[in-house]
């Protein structure tokens, strides 16, 4: 059987107001073409739906079975009809950002807070990964949006600097650091450095003399955990930017901003160069850049 919405439609109109010209009026149609398309559903069903009378018509036995079956296909379709508007909807206010994990936790927040007082429709799809798959999450069109703590020459994206964050120096309370009032870059000549995989903005975005230096003895690592139980050991000490500092909050554990002031890492919001964005990520990626 091949019956459309139209025609299921009609049936239910004429099973409403059971005459033919206030059921053609209904779903405005004339009354010659109500009649052929009622002719068509019957011939399709195989079977008489409906009695004429002279003025009205009542359902067969076969038209009842008939008319639960069109209430519930077009009941299915107006439902399906709605959650597809529901879907459209959603996804005109959606807005993908890949961000730094510690951008997630304590930047970006209050970002969506501020935004959602001017657009509170807004609906955020945040995918939290390091730097490196945050620059290609856009540049790769997973995401329309970025946020990232250090950007390459010729990464493919549009960038605007939209915060800035000192480093500071971390370790444990029993290093002989700790016995210091005041840090310089030059004090750490002799100690042990945790230093962070390559692909991180932690180590991007630091000083070579820092990361790559032949006079420091290194601990590599890449999980923000693994750092937490090499300090809780005093097996070194490390450089963390700011956003990151509540993660190591510990009686143990000691943080101290370092002298040289110029040590710090820009967070930037990105976007794919050339890429036009969706009407609610302009007006997001505008807010922050104005901000």
């Amino acid at each position: 059987m091949n019956l459309s919405i139209k025609q299921f439609r009609a049936f239910l109109a004429l099973c409403k107001h059971r005459n033919f010209t206030r059921a053609a009026e209904s779903v405005f149609l004339s009354q010659p073409a109500f009649s052929n398309l009622i002719y068509t559903i019957e011939k399709e069903a195989g079977a008489r739906l409906f009695d004429r009378k002279p003025k009205t018509v009542e359902l067969t036995p076969d038209g009842e079975v008939f008319q639960n079956i069109a209430l519930g296909i077009i009941n299915e379709f107006n439902l399906g009809l709605s959650r597809w508007h529901d879907h459209i909807n959603q996804e005109q206010f959606k807005i993908s950002i890949a961000v730094l994990p510690s951008i997630a936790v304590k930047l970006l927040p209050s970002y969506i807070q501020r935004f959602r007082l001017i657009q509170p429709k807004a609906a955020f799809d945040i995918k939290d990964l390091q730097s490196d798959y945050c620059l290609s999450s856009v540049v790769n069109e997973t995401t329309e949006l970025g946020m990232v703590g250090y950007l390459p020459q010729d990464s493919g994206v549009e960038s605007y600097k939209i915060h800035s964050e000192r480093y500071y120096l971390v370790f444990n309370r029993h290093h002989p650091l700790a016995k210091r009032d005041t840090i310089h870059l030059k004090d750490i000549s002799h100690s042990t450095v945790i230093r962070f995989a390559s692909t991180t903005s932690i180590y991007q975005s630091l000083h070579v003399d820092i990361t790559n230096n032949k006079n420091i003895n290194y601990i590599d690592i890449e999980q923000l955990s693994t750092l937490f139980g090499l300090l809780l050991s005093n097996s070194g000490i490390t450089f963390l930017p700011e956003l990151t500092l509540y993660m190591f909050q510990h009686p143990d554990i000691m943080v101290k901003p370092i002298a040289e002031e110029t040590l710090s890492r820009d967070i930037y919001v990105i976007r794919k160069s050339g890429k036009a964005l969706s009407d609610i990520s302009k007006q997001f990626y505008d807010f922050l850049t104005e901000s």
